[in-house]
């Protein structure tokens, strides 16, 4: 039990104008589980309801009834009763102004907050100040006044249980003349790509009314319409957020629905005002519907900020990229440079003209693409998208990848030969030797067998790192690769006179392969790394890692300046300049290296050792966790910079209503080598982490987080309908299901009807501390913005 009422509700009060009408709206914010109840309770409830009394001191006259909005009917072991549930309960009175100067209006309130037991009512009260008709610059008016009233458009006296079905009978129902059970807020437009926006429409439904749906197959239904405009090339069926589903025939809803409308236009030039109409059937009672007439709503769109939305497009370009770089390291490599003049060769005996020899050499280079690619379509096709994320994410695999990439290494280092079973390359070599188009396709398939004990750990590093890219990463990542690998063997094979100048493959390719197995030690570790964050074992941490890698790239430095030498090296006589240049920028990295050990944040690196979170000294030899201060939910944890961050998107939507603050969303991984680089680089950067400390509510939910799933979430299923076991399965399918995304780091950023207001970023696209803040910036004006949403009170015909 709390020690404190106030420590589970607490309530705020905020008050707006229409012109000489004044609304006080009183939001209380409800914490794990508990709740209040409806003002007005059914026959037989046992908790006291919620009350209300005003004293104007002459200043204003009250205007109808409070409304409340989402409170919901429960049986609580036969007893009925009408509460709040969820995090948030939402109470509205208005008031006529008569005063012409300012006043203050006093509101005493009681109510009881209850869980599985209940704490003594409370009774309370507060004064606001509000603004008399001379500070709003209106006259007064010489009408008549009607007198203070608390009647609404329903005598709650007259209410009975059977209204909170939804369709109850409430005979002698009266409506007074300011009836609106429903206020619809329309939010500024959010440009999610160049052409493309998203608007939003959320509407409040008083308690005691129920909406009939859009879908609705029986009877009435409600209708969301945008106009035809000419300069709108496609509209999306638009999406809901629905808090109260009444009927398994989705017959009706209740207290709040939001409307997402998707548009995309024809060009950006002279941005148009969309028209849509939003024509809504309530229902009150059995034998009354009452229905709206139809509301036009307004969407002016604006050259607001580019959100700079990753498009697929840019992101398999940078897979491309890498995947090419990845390629030419491959040619360097032993098992593929001798092959070069051997290739020449064979173009050379079997062309007999020039032009005959380009056309075959431009064959043979299609055909080590196609070759390659063929093999991330059958990865793509075998393993799936999810698949291909947990290879970045899943311990298991990070483990078996570790173990794989240290076999190659010690291979590369000499110990021994990774070579495909004899018997393969002997027949693809066979065919190779029939000439002609086949015999060129087995030529290209015989470099692949031959190469693969060089360029399987590469192409093994291009796969894994192009899994976070979706389906098509993987396709795209052998595209780049083949494609660099293919170039030069089709440029010599169709100019066979080149190779003169090409340096002899000898003892220094051995090194190469030797150096490469070095890198390949140490790239390994990373993938152990994972393992060890994602099951959070705390045995290789930032420190041990750091030195683990500083033992490696001594050795490496020891061997390049010929102190020790590898089973196949030549002996080295005189040290070459090049050798003396790398081992010196080796050296010169170790030292870079070694004050990481004692808390440097090493940022040209950031992102493969462990974070500086995730070490024996996380806050410094000398430091002290910073204290999360009182009233932050439980799964807080400090992220450093000042940053807080919430793990529970939930509790975080929570507190970002209770403290006012737009809802910044951080999709991220444990294993997420991309993620760590935006935090140290980006979230780090002096101009940003004051704004997410200070502007922000942040929840950073962990995908591959392999904790059980908590009890409240029990029973959910997966995007692929399969049953949740851990907190990241729930996070990746809100990911999946909500932004149609399954890489880390992904940031959208919410209002407090999780609107995303920001559109989407990531590291592809927002690495730059300068784009971040931008975008970060823009985001909170659109915060705003949509707590300024046009408010519509839709003028309401009683059908009887």
């Amino acid at each position: 039990m709390p020690n404190n009422i106030d420590d589970v509700i607490t309530w705020s009060f905020d008050v707006t104008y229409e012109k000489d009408v004044v609304i006080i709206t009183m939001n209380v914010a409800q914490k794990n589980g508990w709740h209040i109840y409806s003002q007005v309770q059914p026959d037989g409830a046992i908790p006291l309801p919620t009350l209300f009394n005003y004293n104007t001191n002459g200043g204003a006259k009250l205007l109808g009834k409070t409304k409340e909005y989402g409170a919901e009917l429960v049986d609580n072991e036969g007893f009925p009763e009408r509460s709040f549930h969820g995090d948030h309960a939402k109470f509205e009175q208005k008031f006529k102004i008569t005063s012409e100067k300012d006043f203050k209006i006093k509101i005493d309130y009681e109510y009881m907050a209850c869980k599985t037991a209940c704490l003594p009512p409370e009774f309370r009260d507060t004064e606001i100040v509000i603004k008399g008709l001379k500070s709003l610059g209106i006259e007064k008016s010489e009408e008549g006044d009607e007198g203070e009233t608390n009647e609404g458009y329903v005598n709650p006296t007259q209410l009975d249980s059977a209204l909170y079905a939804a369709v109850g009978n409430c005979e002698g129902t009266s409506y007074s003349d300011d009836f609106d059970p429903v206020k619809i807020l329309v939010f500024d437009p959010v440009r999610t790509d160049e052409k493309d926006f998203s608007l939003s429409v959320e509407i409040q439904i008083d308690s005691v009314f129920a909406m009939y749906a859009f879908d609705n197959i029986k009877g009435y239904k409600s209708v969301f319409t945008v106009l035809d405009n000419e300069k709108l090339d496609s509209v999306q069926p638009f999406t809901t957020k629905i808090s109260k589903i009444i009927g398994d025939d989705t017959k009706g809803y209740k207290y709040k629905i939001i409307i997402s409308q998707d548009i995309h236009l024809k060009d950006t030039a002279d941005l148009p005002i969309i028209k849509a109409e939003l024509d809504l059937f309530l229902m009150g009672c059995e034998n009354n519907f009452h229905s709206t007439k139809k509301s036009e709503l307004s969407f002016k769109l604006k050259n607001s900020l580019d959100n700079k939305t990753r498009t697929e497009k840019d992101s398999l370009w940078i897979i491309f990229i890498l995947a090419f770089g990845g390629g030419l390291l491959a040619l360097l490599t032993p098992c593929v440079f001798p092959m070069i003049p051997m290739t020449v060769s064979f173009f050379t005996k079997q062309s007999k003209t020039k032009a005959q020899g380009i056309r075959k050499a431009i064959f043979y280079a299609v055909c080590i693409i196609v070759i390659y690619v063929i093999l991330g379509v059958l990865v793509s096709s075998i393993a799936g998208e999810d698949a291909l994320n947990a290879m970045a994410t899943n311990p298991w695999v990070n483990l078996t990848f570790f173990l794989l990439f240290v076999v190659f290494a010690i291979s590369f280092l000499g110990a021994f030969e990774i070579t495909l079973p004899s018997s393969w390359v002997n027949k693809a070599d066979k065919q190779a030797d029939r000439g002609g188009l086949i015999g060129i396709f087995f030529m290209a398939f015989t470099l692949a067998l031959v190469s693969f004990s060089c360029t399987g750990p590469i192409v093994g590093s291009v796969l894994v790192q192009s899994a976070q890219g979706g389906l098509s990463g993987p396709i795209i990542a052998m595209l780049g690769f083949s494609t660099a690998l293919a170039l030069p063997f089709g440029l010599f094979a169709a100019f066979p006179g080149w190779l003169n100048s090409m340096p002899s493959s000898g003892g220094w390719l051995n090194t190469v392969k030797v150096v490469l197995g070095f890198l390949e030690l140490a790239f390994a570790l990373k993938f152990l790394s994972n393992a060890d964050l994602v099951l959070q074992l705390h045995i290789l941490e930032r420190e041990l890692f750091l030195g683990i890698w500083i033992g490696i790239f001594i050795v490496l430095a020891i061997y390049l300046l010929g102190k020790i030498q590898m089973p196949h090296d030549s002996p080295v006589g005189k040290l070459s300049v090049g050798r003396a240049l790398f081992a010196t920028m080796v050296v010169g990295f170790i030292m870079y290296l070694i004050p990481g050990m004692f808390g440097a944040p090493l940022k040209m690196i950031s992102g493969f050792p462990p974070p500086l979170t995730y070490s024996e000294s996380p806050f410094g030899i000398h430091g002290h966790a910073p204290e999360v201060e009182d009233g932050w939910p439980e799964s807080t944890y400090p992220h450093g910079h000042g940053i807080k961050t919430i793990r529970d998107y939930y509790e975080a939507l929570a507190f970002a209503k209770e403290q006012g603050k737009p809802l910044f969303v951080d999709f991220t991984g444990w294993a997420c080598v991309n993620c760590r680089k935006m935090e140290e680089y980006v979230w780090a950067d002096p101009s940003i982490a004051p704004m997410l400390a200070n502007d922000f509510i942040v929840a950073s939910l962990y995908v591959d987080d392999r904790a059980p799933l908590p009890e409240k979430y029990a029973g959910e299923l997966k995007a692929n309908g399969d049953p949740m076991t851990t907190i990241g399965d729930k996070w990746t399918k809100l990911e999946i299901t909500e932004y149609k995304e399954v890489t880390q780091p992904l940031y959208v950023i919410l209002d407090h009807n999780e609107n995303n207001i920001s559109g989407k970023a990531n590291y592809d696209t927002h690495r730059d501390a300068a784009v971040f803040k931008e975008w970060l910036e823009f985001a909170k004006k659109q915060f705003e913005s949509s707590k300024d949403a046009k408010i519509i009170v839709p003028e309401f015909e009683v059908i009887k």
